[in-house]
């Protein structure tokens, strides 16, 4: 900048310089041109046929004027070359001023080669005195590897007449050393227009030179960096085209670099993963932070996975900088599917454990019913067994009784004991006792029976069960719940039964599942008859709430039975109904439930007999489940 500015500056002065002498050469021509009409009409004068005196006495005026004329024509010429002279040397002295002011150095010098001015600042930068240098070539000046070029540079100068030239070279110090120079050149013609020499100014390029090289290494060390990563790396505009892509990205990249670059992503990659890397892109030049994405590709005959990091280099791209995180996202699959192996595994075990601990439960209660049955049929047995001969040994006594009756006339002792005994009474009250007794022992027996059916710990395999038999008997079981009490009142239960098959089941299973629903259904009337005391109360007086089960068998007609058990109680939430079937869920207070009830009832429906069970159920309203099981397996 401060080198065109000289030039510039040079180039003003040596115009007004050329302006200077144009204006002293149209005096000269002026001056000349005048005295040659002054001659050429003496001449004339001299010539013409008038008297000799008068054209004497007229030369004779007219050479006084032209006197005078030269005179005043010599002073105004003597006055121009004067303020030409003052002129120049007032441009030259700016000219040197300037020139031995300013930090570059100043040349000249012939087409030859040599130095015909020399700045002094050349003795401040380079060492050397200007009379060192005046008069001599610069070529030894020159590194030698850089001549050819100037000489080059000089010689198309040249040949285009006046081409300015431009060089960096390394210029030799006077202590020996080299330093990084740059020199601007412009040529000098002479009054033809020839090339005579060339002059220009020099400036000292060694810092930029050593920061350029501290720049070339760095980006060297980079780019070693860049090939020796087996990252991707791309670089990126706001509209997502590729402008610059690491050599070492080639092997993981969708498409050749040479393909890639100066296109958009949309061009590149599906439509999906291009409008995801697309929103990152736009999304890290606006936040100026660095985003991460994972996408997948197909590369070759593999689905290859990317964690990328895009960051902003500019208002305009981008840096994107991706990872092959294949292996680690199948490692991450495995492991995944691992934790998903064992979450089943342990569900699985934990249900087993439920499973066992309840069928263990069962068992036990079923041993428990089977032997009180047991212990209670023997007894009873023997006593009904009992109550027939007693009863036939007791009308025969009675019989002779009333024949001795008869037989005894008015004795008055007889009389007197039958009277004391009430002997009419007991004849009318013991064969209603033992009619009492007799159906004391069968419904005694009915129970027995109930509880054997209940247990069923005889029957192991799939048989065929009777349905109703198996419900009555878990409603034998439950009676006592069924009564009224202090607190609560009796429930009712409301039994509509179809005609049903023998269904192929397990019926100490499905007498389980009987014993959890009826179980829920009852605490479920219980829980809102305690919640609304005296609504209940209330409608109990207008007769408008009784606690009721109600259930309900049919066949459906594809060869499938349908059992619904109904209750009017609490009802439960719709979050509720969602999660009863879940293991260790329960919404009844500590102590009370397990959670295990209805997920085990639900596996035996659905996984051993290959069922289906359905709860419904509307807050205070009521709840109902439903079971479908087929007929026959």
């Amino acid at each position: 900048m401060c080198t065109e500015k000289i030039n510039e500056e040079i180039s003003l002065l040596r115009q007004q310089n050329a302006q200077l002498l144009q204006q002293l050469e149209t005096m000269q021509d002026l001056y000349s041109t005048t005295l040659l009409a002054e001659q050429h009409q003496i001449w004339e004068l001299v010539t013409d046929k008038v008297p000799q005196d008068l054209q004497l006495i007229e030369l004779q005026s007219k050479l006084t004027n032209n006197s005078a004329f030269v005179e005043s024509a010599n002073k105004i010429r003597g006055q121009h070359h004067q303020a030409a002279a003052t002129a120049l040397a007032e441009s030259e002295a700016k000219y040197r001023q300037l020139v031995e002011n300013i930090s570059d150095l100043i040349f000249s010098m012939s087409v030859e080669g040599l130095f015909t001015y020399v700045s002094p600042q050349y003795k401040n930068v380079l060492g050397w005195e200007p009379s060192d240098l005046l008069g001599q070539t610069f070529a030894p000046l020159l590194h030698p590897d850089d001549f050819p070029l100037a000489q080059r540079k000089i010689q198309e100068m040249v040949e285009t007449k006046g081409q300015r030239i431009a060089i960096e070279f390394r210029h030799l110090k006077k202590d020996g050393d080299w330093c990084w120079m740059r020199s601007v050149a412009s040529p000098i013609f002479d009054s033809d227009g020839e090339i005579i020499g060339l002059h220009g100014a020099i400036s000292d390029i060694s810092s930029r030179k050593q920061a350029e090289e501290l720049i070339k290494a760095s980006q060297s060390e980079l780019l070693a960096l860049f090939n020796a990563i087996q990252d991707v790396i791309l670089v990126l505009d706001a509209e997502g085209r590729y402008l610059k892509i690491a050599p070492s990205s080639a092997p993981l990249l969708y498409q050749p670099p040479a393909e890639l670059l100066g296109r958009k992503i949309h061009e590149v990659l599906p439509s999906a993963c291009a409008d995801y890397f697309l929103n990152s892109i736009q999304q890290a030049l606006l936040t100026k932070k660095t985003v991460k994405v994972e996408y997948s590709l197909p590369i070759g005959d593999r689905e290859v996975w990317f964690e990328a990091n895009i960051a902003s280099v500019t208002e305009n791209t981008v840096v994107c900088v991706a990872r092959d995180i294949s292996e680690r996202k199948q490692m991450e699959d495995q492991l995944r599917q691992q934790t998903e192996n064992l979450v089943q595994t342990l569900q699985e075990l934990r249900q087993t454990q439920a499973q066992m601990i309840q069928a263990e439960k069962m068992s036990s209660l079923g041993q428990l019913v089977a032997g009180v049955a047991h212990e209670i049929n023997n007894p009873v047995n023997f006593i009904h067994g009992n109550l027939s001969h007693l009863e036939e040994y007791t009308q025969d006594l009675l019989r002779i009784i009333h024949h001795q009756q008869q037989e005894a006339g008015n004795k008055l002792e007889f009389q007197a004991l039958c009277e004391e005994i009430d002997l009419e009474y007991i004849q009318k009250d013991v064969p209603r006792i033992l009619s009492s007794m007799k159906v004391g022992t069968q419904r005694i027996r009915q129970i027995v029976l109930s509880l054997r059916t209940f247990s069923r710990i005889d029957e192991a395999e799939f048989k065929a069960v009777d349905i109703h038999e198996s419900i009555d008997s878990t409603l034998m079981v439950l009676q006592h719940r069924f009564q009224e009490t202090t607190r609560l009142p009796a429930i009712q239960v409301i039994k509509d039964y179809g005609t049903l098959p023998l269904v192929e089941c397990y019926g100490g299973e499905l007498n389980q599942v009987f014993m959890n629903i009826l179980v829920n259904a009852i605490d479920a009337l219980e829980e809102w008859t305690i919640e609304n005391a005296q609504l209940r109360i209330d409608n109990l007086t207008s007769g408008l709430l009784t606690p009721t089960i109600a259930i309900r068998t049919s066949v459906l007609d594809s060869g499938w039975v349908k059992i619904a058990i109904a209750d009017n109680g609490i009802g439960m939430s719709e979050q509720i109904q969602k999660q009863v079937f879940n293991p260790f869920f329960t919404n009844k207070p500590v102590g009370k439930g397990t959670g295990m009830g209805m997920f085990i009832s639900y596996q035996i429906i659905t996984e051993t007999h290959g069922g289906k069970l359905e709860c419904h159920s509307t807050p205070a309203v009521g709840t109902e489940f439903v079971i479908t099981i087929p007929i026959q397996h």
